[in-house]
């Protein structure tokens, strides 16, 4: 059964005799001055023909080069310009889907006749839509310095955060997140880890995936968020040192730096970083239960003191790309995050009846240690042929992850009419998670316009839990064999793809077929259970376009999705948070599958409209319960039937004044979730919008200002309903030591309301949380580059 994958590739490949192209065009070129040498941040703008409009703008990397890319065809002229210099024109160029046009090379010549300083800045928009993707620069922004790669998701225009490693895209939970088009192999609250060890410095855009195409996993029902890091773009030996420092309620600093050297045939780079942090936090949580009339029967209310003291994480990130000639190259890289999280906390809860009269009081103290070491090792080879749409790629990846954690809580009992001993609870858990994967990708036109692609994959990861827990009973530790167990988990997924494009003058389009093949195993080894599993599915694709004119075009797009239980999900033992609060998992969890349509509108690469439907059947949430013991509450994942989606999507880049741009969206849908949880009918629906407007202003050659406001009203998620977020950053720039130095100061959170609170309501239990985090930052860092 593992090799089904392999065996329909083959199929596959053997009926597949031609396909067609979907793909954008390129413009691309350098620039020189008029000793020859290249011309850095010369100000290049594509103008639209026949009446000359700006269509896009970018400027001149160290090398002199430039590059527009896009899927809005038609003719276009390039307008070359610089403070001092004369202003160049190239020829005009008509494109189609899939040209990649080198430009002549453009000279700069001095001008003659001196002219008032003008600053031009040409620079990629903040937000940009594509055909199948959305894409948020990073590298540009002022607001991303200081910013942990976590932090920069939640403010990233169409993601929702829970803070816990669960991200939503219009609405839609479960997006996959990956980095440089590759996985990261973890999830929850290890993925929230790793991410905030990760420096938003190092990235350098984030596409926004909702409908992936068939050449990507078909995981993550809400679509893929792709973090792309910044590549050395400098030849020669150089590099650069950072120091920051920031200060919420508690204070936190970090540094590193990085290194880089290439050459024609070699390219290299390392960054390194490591940081401190303190946090303090506090919460308030009530439970109340009814009877049948809606009456108030008990009620819970909790409040909690959290102190994080210290987090220290450290980070590498290195890798290597060597072009044996232009035909071949092999890339290898090395990525390595590394934390450890000390946190305490305070829970007072108090016992009520249902005249909300005291009956007991309960004091906790909680001591939890954490740690994390997560690495990654890529190897990719690619071999083109007479185009760079004929290749053959062949990627490796093996990452070993482990996870440390022990958790202590101790709670008296006060303000009671019976006499109650200290209980106590002590947690050792040791986790180990090894992936190997394997992946071949082939890519062949056909003809002028023509292109398939075909390609396999195979993935397996195992992971070993070994959970030690001991209880306090009569003054003596013993262990509590309902939640220490060693358990292990197996997941072999094979899959196989092939897509097939065209264009038909105007009119484009890309149909993909993806097959995976899924064997997953649950080994209870403490109790001698084990639950096998295996399936196969199929995720069809489609993508169209239609250039109405050249200044609007239509686009959609169709994708089917998979969301499978992880080895928490269905892990039956259980986790105690503190005396009377724990979850546990479920091992007849199905998985959760989904269909993806939207419908868009672009005009003039600047107003964009997107329309989105979703449906998912086999709805995975997280229920919380009545536990056996009195005054007890569970967690445990559930099936809860089908979930529909509906979103709108505005987003529109201007440029206020030649040195005033901004990028705007906003996004409102609707989510209803309807099915049976235990005999109990379920039926929760809400509708939501989100806001997102960032604006750069460039005061002067050496000064930048950039602000971001953003709004996110509260969301319905399952039987939880999340509270409304806003807040405003804003942050500084200034460029010293001819361009080599910068100095930045921010404020994250200067106006702000980002509470991760929540209510729920199931059977009879309401929960109200209230989380009141330590995330208002004001933040000083200094920046120095070094050799070329």
């Amino acid at each position: 059964m593992r090799y089904k994958g392999l065996l329909l590739l083959t199929l596959l490949y053997f009926i597949c005799t031609s396909s067609p192209l979907f793909a954008q065009f390129s413009i691309s070129g350098k620039v020189l001055n008029d000793q020859g040498k290249p011309f850095e941040k010369a100000s290049v703008s594509l103008l639209s023909l026949p009446d000359s409009s700006l269509f896009m703008q970018t400027s001149t990397n160290e090398s002199g080069q430039y590059d527009f890319q896009n899927n809005t065809h038609g003719s276009f002229v390039l307008r070359i310009s610089a403070v001092g210099y004369e202003t160049q024109w190239t020829r005009s160029y008509a494109t189609s889907a899939g040209d990649r046009i080198t430009a002549t090379p453009i000279i700069l010549k001095t001008a003659s006749i001196a002219i008032e300083t003008v600053h031009m800045y040409g620079k990629p928009p903040a937000i940009q839509q594509f055909v199948d993707k959305m894409v948020v620069q990073v590298e540009e922004t002022v607001l991303a310095e200081g910013n942990s790669v976590l932090e920069l998701l939640e403010k990233t225009p169409g993601i929702v955060s829970d803070g816990k490693g669960n991200f939503s895209i219009q609405g839609r939970t479960g997006a996959n997140i990956k980095i440089n088009g590759r996985d990261v192999y973890i999830s929850g609250t290890q993925l929230a880890n790793m991410l905030r060890g990760l420096q938003a410095r190092d990235v350098a855009k984030m596409e926004l995936i909702s409908s992936p195409s068939s050449k990507e996993d078909a995981a993550g029902t809400a679509g893929i968020i792709n973090i792309i890091t910044k590549k050395n773009k400098r030849s020669g030996f150089g590099g650069d040192l950072f120091v920051r420092g920031s200060h919420t309620r508690k204070k936190q600093g970090s540094a590193g730096g990085g290194l880089h050297y290439k050459t024609d045939r070699i390219n290299f780079f390392t960054n390194v970083s490591t940081g401190y942090e303190e946090e303090k936090a506090h919460s308030r949580l009530s439970r109340s239960w009814t009877n049948e009339q809606g009456q108030l029967v008990s009620k819970q209310t909790q409040t909690e003191k959290i102190r994080l003291s210290p987090g220290r994480y450290h980070s590498i990130h290195s890798g290597i790309t060597v072009d044996f000639d232009t035909t071949k190259t092999l890339e290898a890289s090395f990525n390595w995050v590394k934390g450890k999280f000390i946190s305490y906390a305070d829970i007072d809860i108090d016992f009520l009846n249902g005249q909300n009269q005291l009956l007991e009081r309960a004091a906790t103290r909680n001591n939890f240690d954490e740690g994390y070491n997560n690495l990654t090792f890529n190897v990719n080879y690619t071999k083109k042929y007479n185009s760079d749409n004929h290749y053959l790629k062949l990627n490796v990846d093996y990452a070993p992850h482990t996870n440390k954690y022990d958790n202590a809580f101790y709670t008296d009992y006060l303000e009671t009419t019976t006499t109650r001993p200290t209980s106590a609870r002590h947690n050792i858990q040791d986790l180990s998670n090894t992936t190997y994967s394997a992946r071949l990708d082939y890519s062949r036109p056909i003809g002028e316009h023509s292109l398939y692609e075909i390609g396999w994959k195979g993935s397996h990861f195992y992971i070993d839990n070994q959970r030690s827990n001991d209880t306090l009973k009569n003054n003596n530790c013993i262990k509590d064999e309902t939640s220490s167990n060693n358990f292990q988990y197996t997941q072999h997924v094979e899959a196989a793809y092939l897509t097939f494009a065209s264009k038909i003058q105007r009119f484009e389009y890309k149909l993909g077929l993806r097959s995976e093949y899924t064997y997953t195993k649950a080994n209870q080894k403490t109790n001698a259970a084990t639950k096998e599993n295996n399936y196969l599915h199929f995720f069809p694709t489609a993508f169209v376009s239609y250039n109405l004119t050249e200044q609007h075009a239509l686009r959609g797009s169709f994708s089917s999705r998979i969301e499978r239980p992880n080895d928490h999900d269905v892990n039956t033992f259980r986790v105690y948070e503190d005396a009377f609060t724990y979850y546990e998992g479920n091992p007849d969890l199905k998985p959760e599958r989904s269909n993806i349509l939207e419908l868009g509108h672009s005009f003039k690469n600047k107003l964009f409209t997107t329309l989105g439907l979703s449906h998912s059947r086999d709805v995975r949430t997280w229920i919380t319960g009545t536990g056996n013991l009195p005054n007890q509450t569970f967690s445990r994942p559930e099936n809860i039937g089908k979930h529909k989606n509906y979103s709108a999507s505005i987003m529109y880049n201007n440029s206020f004044t030649p040195f005033w741009t901004g990028s705007h969206y906003i996004n409102g849908f609707h989510n209803r979730y309807t099915g049976t949880v235990n005999d109990i009918e379920l039926d929760t629906k809400g509708s939501s919008w989100t806001a997102n407007s960032r604006h750069t202003l460039t005061l002067a050659k050496d000064w930048r200002i950039e602000a971001l406001g953003y709004y996110k009203s509260p969301v319905v998620n399952g039987v939880r309903k999340t509270a409304e977020a806003y807040g405003l950053d804003i942050a500084l720039e200034k460029k010293l030591l001819s361009e080599r130095a910068m100095i930045k100061l921010a404020a994250n959170g200067l106006i702000r309301n980002a509470k991760p609170s929540f209510s729920s309501t199931f059977n009879n239990l309401y929960i109200e949380s209230q989380n009141f985090p330590d995330n208002r930052k004001v933040l000083l860092s200094f920046h120095y580059r070094f050799g070329n």
